[in-house]
C-alpha cells in the first residue's frame, strides 16, 4: 500500500496516516499496523514509518503485506487512511492512496483523495481470504469521520 500527498503551503502541517487492520474469521480485531506499531503478525505486515508532512516525492508512507506469511487466523485485512491532523482529504493537495502487487508492479487500485469526499478517514480496500486460501481484493472507497486507525476498527469490521 502506498499513500502520498503534498505538504501544506501555509498553516499547520498535514499528517495523513496509512494503516492496515487485521481481522479473524468472526470479524474480530486481531491487530492494526500503523505509525505507532510498525510491524504486526510476526513481521508479515510492516509499515515504513510516520511521515508528518508529505515532504518528498512518491509514496510518503508504505505498508508491505506478505500474504504468504500471514497466520491462518488472519482472514480479513482492511487498508485505511486517516487525516491525523484533521484536514479533510479535499483540503490536501495531490493526496492519493494505492495498492500495488509487489510481484508484478501492477497498481491494483488507486484513489485520488483530493477530489473525493470532505472526510478525515477512508477505507480504501479489503482483502478477504477465501476457503481455497486465495485472497480476494475489493476496492471500497468508503469514507468515515475518523482521524485515527482506532476509530476505523469497528466500521472496517462491519465492511468485511
Amino acid at each position: 500500500m502506498g499513500l502520498g500527498w503534498e505538504p501544506a503551503f501555509r498553516g499547520r502541517d498535514i499528517d495523513l496516516d496509512a494503516s492496515v487492520i487485521a481481522y479473524g474469521p468472526q470479524r474480530n480485531h486481531i491487530d492494526s499496523c500503523y505509525f505507532g506499531k510498525l510491524s504486526i503478525l510476526n513481521g508479515a505486515i510492516k509499515h515504513s514509518g510516520d511521515n508528518l508532512t508529505g515532504e518528498g516525492a512518491g509514496d510518503d508512507e508504505v505498508i508491505v503485506v506478505d500474504l504468504g506469511r500471514l497466520p491462518a487466523d488472519a482472514t480479513g485485512l482492511v487498508f485505511t487512511v486517516n487525516s491525523f491532523s484533521g484536514q479533510k482529504f479535499t483540503d490536501v493537495a495531490k493526496a492519493y492512496c494505492r495498492l500495488i502487487d509487489a510481484a508484478s508492479g501492477e497498481e491494483l487500485v488507486r484513489f485520488d483523495l483530493t477530489s473525493a469526499e470532505p472526510q478525515t478517514g477512508v477505507m480504501m480496500a479489503k482483502l478477504i481470504r477465501q476457503f481455497s486460501g486465495e485472497w480476494e481484493m475489493t476496492a471500497m472507497g468508503e469514507f468515515v469521520k475518523s482521524r485515527t486507525v482506532r476509530g476505523m476498527v469497528k466500521p472496517a469490521a462491519q465492511a468485511l
